[in-house]
């Protein structure tokens, strides 16, 4: 039996030309190959996930049993950051790799519509994944020419961390479920002299809970034309989510001085025991588990109450699918039949289950055994915290590369006291403006 070959270093996109994957006897089509791929006893998959990873000692131990079982050798080529690269330089001689596991960004965006790689549309009810991949995260895959770019694998979850400890200190044995509650619980806080909620205002974190609140009164299709194309002050719903975010800004619902904070200070903040509450993704979870293992247990992973009136009926937060898919290659094609294998064997209930166990990985698909969890963050994740919410829509496929990061210092003003909804819509809209015109 064939076993799974040790990964291939990670290389320059030069380098790749150059040697070709098929120099390694990796991706040479056999005869084969080229029809409906029966005939393929190996494939290349390229990915960013890198070794040492925990996410790659689970990838490993399902590809190793998927080699033993089938006789197929995967080969790895671990590509870090500069997959893309890599890859678009091997399309071009035609020695890219047959499947790719990576994320949903930048170049990635337009790859199918290029035809950098095969869009996946007709094979998702035929692989039987039509039933099993949430609405949310087909349509976060799919480009706006239809085609849905990959299989969507892993993703992540952004709740609002709430302190129960800190929370029963002051009374409250449950989080708030109405912005009203909210500002209650945080005029508690803060006479008891406790923190609030802690969070970056300064850059990308601040960024996508202002947009969080924006979205407030707006169905995910207004919300996505908002992000696409800015125009918030001629909006009146979006004018409606500034005023909710300025409400709870100015009760003091946000730490003093939020708006020089960063991603990391507002982390620090949660885990030191100096914020109450705080919005944080899953990619906090095993850091909690070093840094703060008390949190473990004492942490109620929930949402954001909104107002009377507001779109959504639970609290909200975040839920990516966006973290990685799986792609296949115009040489992937080739090979289809051994690739549906792959991939098929990738979605199994046991190979969910043990990527979920050795990686931490939170899927974007249903499935996998969450008993075997071992952080309890993780598996309240998973289980009790999507009942408990509503998931908005995600800004980051939406709104334009070249906005983004200019929109940070708009929402920074946001966070400062004083500047009223006439001012943060206008700072807003200036960065959709100034992208436009090159300014």
């Amino acid at each position: 039996m064939k076993k799974l070959v040790k990964p291939i270093a990670m290389i320059g996109a030069a380098a790749l030309v150059a040697a070709g994957v098929s120099a390694c006897g990796q991706n040479t089509p056999t005869d084969d190959d080229q029809s409906s791929g029966a005939g393929a006893t190996e494939i290349v998959l390229q990915t960013n996930w890198t070794e040492g990873g925990a996410e790659t000692i689970g990838l490993h131990a399902v590809l190793d049993k998927f080699t033993e079982e089938t006789g197929i050798t995967i080969n790895i080529l671990e590509s870090g950051d500069d997959l893309n690269q890599v890859y678009e330089t091997a399309l071009l001689a035609g020695e890219e790799a047959d499947v790719v596991l990576f994320g949903l960004l930048e170049k990635q965006l337009d790859w199918a519509k290029n035809g950098a790689v095969v869009p996946v549309n007709d094979y998702l009810d035929d692989w039987g994944f039509k039933d099993r991949i949430p609405e949310d995260a087909i349509r976060d895959w799919t480009d706006d020419e239809g085609n849905l770019r990959a299989f969507p694998y892993t993703g992540f979850t952004w709740p609002w961390w709430y302190n129960m400890d800190m929370l029963n200190q002051v009374g409250w044995d449950e989080p708030p479920t109405t912005d009203d509650e909210m500002i209650e619980l945080t005029d508690a806080l803060r006479a008891a002299g406790l923190g609030t909620v802690s969070i970056g205002g300064s850059d990308w974190s601040g960024q996508k809970i202002f947009l969080q609140l924006l979205e407030t009164y707006m169905s995910p299709e207004e919300t996505i034309d908002v992000y696409e194309n800015g125009g918030l002050c001629d909006n009146d719903k979006a004018m409606q989510g500034i005023e909710q975010f300025i409400k709870l800004r100015d009760a003091g619902v946000f730490m003093d001085g939020v708006e020089g904070m960063t991603a990391d200070d507002g982390q620090a903040a949660y885990l030191t025991g100096q914020a109450a509450i705080a919005p944080m993704g899953s990619w906090v979870y095993e850091a909690t588990k070093t840094d703060a293992p008390d949190l473990l247990e004492t942490t109620l992973l929930g949402g954001l109450p909104g107002p009377e009136g507001a779109y959504e009926p639970k609290p909200i937060a975040y839920r990516g699918s966006t973290s990685s898919g799986w792609w296949i290659s115009p040489n992937g094609e080739k090979k289809i039949d051994a690739v549906k294998q792959l991939i098929q064997y990738m979605y199994q209930e046991d190979s969910l289950t043990t990527e979920m166990k050795e990686g931490g990985s939170v899927f974007a698909v249903e499935g996998g055994d969450t008993s075997v969890l071992t952080n309890p963050l993780t598996l309240q994740s998973l289980t009790e915290f999507p009942e408990r919410v509503s998931f908005p829509v995600m800004p980051d496929l939406y709104i334009p590369a070249d906005v983004s990061n200019p929109m940070y210092r708009a929402t920074s003003l946001a966070f400062t006291q004083g500047n009223d909804a006439q001012a943060i819509c206008q700072a807003m809209d200036d960065t959709y403006t100034n992208a436009a015109t090159g300014a």
